[in-house]
């Protein structure tokens, strides 16, 4: 039996955002045997865009149920039964979240007819709720409500359940994505379905624990599941898969500091099926310091050379020299250069000098990272711990962890439980890449 589920929200957050619609069809693959749809009070102002898009108000729901008011039938009416939406995620994170408030583990088998679709249907466009149920001639009388998504899913879920081949896809998508004929000879579902959904280094290995493979991942299960999502298309995978027997993991507590001990464990131990890393030891750097007259300048040099303050380190002063070219282009330093000429012919001005340094500075400093020294602070592996990862002088020092509630935190307490690690250009490129994905992320600064 399946219970098909849509909600309409404050917004597109659980952890704070509230349920303000639902709509549950019990379905027997066949026919709808029991049904339930509600507003409900989130006891919190609805987003704007939210009533535009339903046509739900905040006066609507005034007067409707709470949703502890209404728990019972929700329970009732899944339980036992596989709970099926259109982006099953989200649907299934927002009420799970509603009865966790409650003090309730809402755990059921999930479906989503998005994947479903992709699979048992493809060929389409777009898999939207309603370009999917538009190229398939499915009305949906009331779309962005609940009820009418909900039922038009029912609708999809039959035409899905209808193709022979479906059966396959639905028990994949019940085994959280696990297709058990793509799995390596020796490496069952249990083995997948240990591995935690949270971040971490995970090592494929074979029978004397011989580490074949590693990778850094937010979601260690959702990862290694994609990763054997296919058959092995090169005889590198069809080896690897040969020789696996297990596989083991560290959690690190976020992404950033699971790329980063995935780059360190790759560079200690260089699997076999992994690409090796290139050396990187820096040889040169690009320095700043002024010319005669007092002006900024930016010249690269070997790393030895005494004078001047070194700002950013290369393996290679042709590297260096490329970088400096595009900190030149991208920040517009010509016109700059143009303006210390004429300063030059016309006589020196201490607040021209001062605002050419400033850009010249700026501009250089800026390449890798917005402040030369800082700590990032991230998500810990416990509830109650949080992770440091550190940028001294725009070359990073390594990461550690620290419980927020006996240590503050500050540069100099910081600075403690940070382990120790090298800086190269990979480094680089993984922490640009994820303060970028974290956007949100606490940066102390010094």
């Amino acid at each position: 039996m399946y219970a098909i589920i849509d909600v309409e929200t404050t917004g597109g957050s659980p952890s704070s955002d509230r349920v303000i619609e639902i709509a549950v069809f019990v379905f027997d693959g066949e026919k709808i045997t029991d049904s339930f749809s509600t507003l409900l009070n989130p006891k919190r102002l609805i987003d704007p865009y939210v009533t535009k898009l339903t046509g739900i108000t905040n006066e609507m729901v005034k007067n409707a149920p709470l949703f502890e008011e209404v728990h019972e039938k929700i329970l009732q009416l899944t339980h036992e039964n596989i709970f099926v939406a259109h982006n099953v995620k989200f649907d299934f994170g927002m009420i799970r979240q509603e009865f966790k408030r409650l003090g309730i583990d809402f755990i059921r088998k999930q479906l989503d007819t998005v994947n479903l679709a992709r699979k048992v249907l493809p060929g389409f466009n777009s898999y939207s709720l309603g370009n999917i149920c538009d190229s398939l001639g499915i009305e949906i009388t009331d779309r962005h409500r609940a009820g009418g998504d909900a039922e038009a899913t029912v609708k999809l879920l039959q035409i899905i359940l209808s193709k022979p081949v479906s059966q396959k896809y639905v028990e994949i998508e019940l085994n959280h994505g696990i297709d058990v004929d793509l799995l390596p000879e020796y490496l069952s579902k249990a083995e997948i379905e240990k591995l935690p959904e949270d971040a971490g280094v995970f090592y494929y290995k074979d029978e004397v624990g011989k580490i074949l493979y590693l990778d850094g991942s937010k979601n260690i299960r959702k990862k290694v599941i994609t990763d054997f999502s296919k058959p092995a298309d090169s005889p590198d995978k069809k080896r690897m898969a040969e020789l696996m027997r297990g596989i083991d993991y560290e959690l690190t507590g976020n992404e950033l500091t699971a790329k980063l001990l995935a780059y360190r464990e790759l560079k200690r131990h260089l699997p076999e099926f992994n690409k090796k890393p290139k050396p990187q030891a820096f040889t040169h750097g690009i320095f700043l310091d002024k010319d005669e007259h007092g002006f900024n300048q930016l010249k690269i040099h070997p790393l030895d050379w005494e004078n001047g303050e070194l700002l950013l380190k290369f393996p290679t002063k042709g590297v260096a020299n490329k970088i400096l070219a595009k900190i030149i282009k991208e920040n517009n330093l010509h016109a700059w250069f143009a303006v210390r000429s004429k300063m030059k012919e016309k006589g020196i001005e201490q607040k021209g000098l001062k605002n050419f340094n400033m850009n010249i500075e700026k501009a250089a400093r800026k390449y890798l990272y917005k402040h030369a020294n800082f700590f990032i602070i991230a998500a810990g592996i416990h509830p109650d711990e949080q992770a440091a990862i550190w940028v001294e002088n725009n070359e990073y020092k390594g990461f550690g962890y620290f419980n927020p509630e006996f240590t503050e935190a500050t540069p100099e307490n910081l600075r403690e439980v940070i382990k120790t690690d090298e800086d190269d250009l990979e480094v680089q490129k993984i922490i640009r890449s994820q303060l970028r994905k974290l956007k949100n992320s606490k940066i102390i600064a010094y």
